[in-house]
């Protein structure tokens, strides 16, 4: 087991201590919440109801014979990823980088029945983007995964939003004084 989720990796979670942010803590708590003393929790358990403020980034995945097929995704994710990706097949979204992260997050939760939390950077055109999922199991039969309950945070990466503010060094310390030479 590992004690943190790290950049560019995927893990099972064991606490919600694991995962950083405290809105993807919040469906990890309901996910609990919700299976009690059982393995996983069914689809029709979850009430969107009973979590206003987790709904812009809820993600909810149908098991499907090629894996999983994005049923509901929230709204400040589908507004970040830039358009909307309800039908279609975790692997048919472009996510860079963080495309294999993605992908196996998805099937370690499918394989084991386990939660799982994945992060990793990926570039949009010019921008450098983090992104953060927790994926959580949910049976329709208490045995088998048939849905994915999960959340999926996509935003700036923090060096895009500070680089301005940064130590100068390496590549924008040089560009610095490449532009103090020539001024």
């Amino acid at each position: 087991m590992i004690d943190q989720i790290q950049p560019g990796s995927v893990g099972p979670v064991t606490t919600g201590a694991n995962v950083k942010n405290q809105r993807l803590q919040g469906i990890l708590r309901y996910w609990n919440e919700k299976r009690a003393d059982r393995a996983m929790p069914s689809l029709r358990q979850i009430d969107p109801v009973e979590i206003p403020r987790l709904l812009p980034i809820i993600l909810i995945a149908d098991v499907v014979a090629s894996g999983a097929k994005i049923r509901l995704l929230g709204t400040d994710a589908t507004t970040a990823y830039g358009q909307e990706i309800r039908g279609r097949d975790i692997t048919e979204l472009d996510l860079g980088d963080f495309q294999p992260f993605w992908q196996q997050a998805f099937a370690f939760v499918l394989e084991s029945g386990l939660v799982v939390a994945a992060a990793g950077s990926y570039r949009k055109g010019l921008e450098l983007l983090d992104a953060d999922v927790v994926l959580a199991p949910l049976s329709d039969d208490g045995v088998m995964t048939s849905h994915i309950l999960g959340g999926l945070l996509i935003r700036p990466a923090p060096c895009m939003a500070t680089a301005g503010q940064r130590a100068q060094t390496g590549i924008l310390a040089a560009a610095a004084q490449l532009l103090r030479n020539t001024g």
